[in-house]
Formats: structure tokens, sequence, C-alpha cells
């Protein structure tokens, strides 16, 4: 349990973190009840499951909704304003120049804009809070292969958008060749 926990709870603190900007401080309260409901039950979760994660992230949405629910908000929309500013920062990390990473950074902001919000949540769960797709779609109430669909068309409708023609892709590490 003690090494369950001290691997996943940064990522669950940032998935925490990343719903609550507003209320921070809260975060902390919010992740250990989550911990609290998971320990309950981690026999149970690594009995039935292959990966006990899978059950971590769906308690953390339901925690995350009843808190939202008491402090009188409505379901949080994990990909919005800070979070967009999020998914930029991160598509544009590898650029060194930072005038170009300013402008690159805008127009990756107005693409993502352009994207349907579960095109934005996918992207978000996936990318930023490194969620496999396995781990995505029970937090969307989907499949795995709708969340691949939703991050493919995500991602060609990025390549493709008019605001990110202009720029050159950056070939991955294993697509170099020596």
């Amino acid at each position: 349990m003690r090494h369950f926990y001290a691997s996943h709870h940064s990522r669950l603190r940032g998935f925490v973190s990343r719903r609550m900007a507003s209320r921070s401080a809260d975060a902390e309260d919010v992740c250990q009840e989550i911990w609290l409901v998971f320990f309950v039950k981690y026999d149970t979760h690594v009995e039935n499951y292959d990966d006990p994660v899978k059950v971590l992230f769906p308690i953390a949405r339901c925690r995350l909704a009843e808190y939202w629910q008491k402090h009188s908000k409505s379901r949080e929309a994990p990909v919005e304003g800070d979070d967009l500013t999020l998914l930029a920062d991160a598509w544009t990390a590898a650029q060194r120049d930072a005038g170009e990473a300013a402008c690159l950074r805008m127009d990756v902001m107005e693409a993502l804009a352009a994207l349907t919000p579960r095109q934005r949540e996918a992207l978000h769960l996936h990318y930023l809070d490194g969620l496999k797709v396995d781990e995505t779609a029970p937090l969307m109430g989907i499949s795995e292969n709708t969340v691949k669909k939703l991050l493919k068309t995500a991602r060609n409708r990025l390549r493709g958008s008019v605001r990110l023609g202009s720029y050159q892709t950056v070939p991955r590490p294993e697509e170099v060749d020596e």
C-alpha cells in the first residue's frame, strides 16, 4: 500500500489540483479522502484489476463531483481557461526560441479552443494527467476505442489547423534515423 501511494500520489495530486485551481488549499484534503475510499477496498482492487489505478481516478472524479456539489458549483470542466494554457505549454515546451514559442503558444491555444470539449478532455487526461487510454475511458464514461478515436481526431485537427500549418513538426527521438 505504501509503495502504491508513493508512486501514484503526485499524479493524483496534480489531477485534483488542476480541477480545483481556485481552491488549491482544499486539494490535499480531497486527495486524502480519495485515498481513504481507495484503501478501504485495496485488496479487492488488487484482486479484481490488473492495474488498481483504473479504480483510483474514477474515485477521484466522484469525490471531485461531490466536492463541487457541496460547494454549490456545477460539474467541473476539466479543459478550459488555465487548462488550455497547460495544454498549450505542454505542446510548446520543445521550442527553444522564446519569441517563436510565444507565437506558437497563442496559435496552439486557438487551435485547442476549436476542438470539442470531449476532445480537449481526452487530450488533457491522456497527455497532462499522464493516463493511459484504458484509464481515461472510465473517467470519460466511454469505451477505450472511443477515447482512441477522440485522441486521433483531436491530433489530426490540430495538425490540420490553419493556425498551426506554418509550423514545422519536430520528429520524435524514435523517428530520427541515426
